[in-house]
């Protein structure tokens, strides 16, 4: 399986217009998707980040991860996906007892 630094830099190279894509078109592996975040709303589509975790590392790839209109593709948007490593940052939360 490769880093996600390797994965990074395959998936930037090859100018994937979704992340939905990338997974079809690259080796993956026993990479899983664990988290969409920073969704970013605009009129037609939705831009987010979705996270990977590939072995110990995560991996994020931001690029349009939903459409609003039914005659649209993704290839439509214009964008292109960017793919970087990450870091799992810790949290506290609360809840009502």
């Amino acid at each position: 399986m490769m880093a996600a630094k390797e994965l990074a830099s395959e998936i930037n190279a090859a100018g994937v217009c979704s992340p939905h894509y990338i997974e079809d078109e690259m080796d993956f592996g026993d990479a899983e998707e664990v988290a969409t975040l920073d969704r970013d709303e605009h009129r037609w589509y939705v831009i987010g980040t979705i996270v990977y975790k590939v072995g110990d590392e995560f991996l994020g790839v931001r690029g349009p991860v939903s459409l609003k209109s039914e005659s649209m593709g993704y290839d439509d948007v214009g964008v292109t996906c960017e793919a970087f490593e990450m870091e799992a940052v810790p949290s506290v939360t609360y809840t009502r007892k």
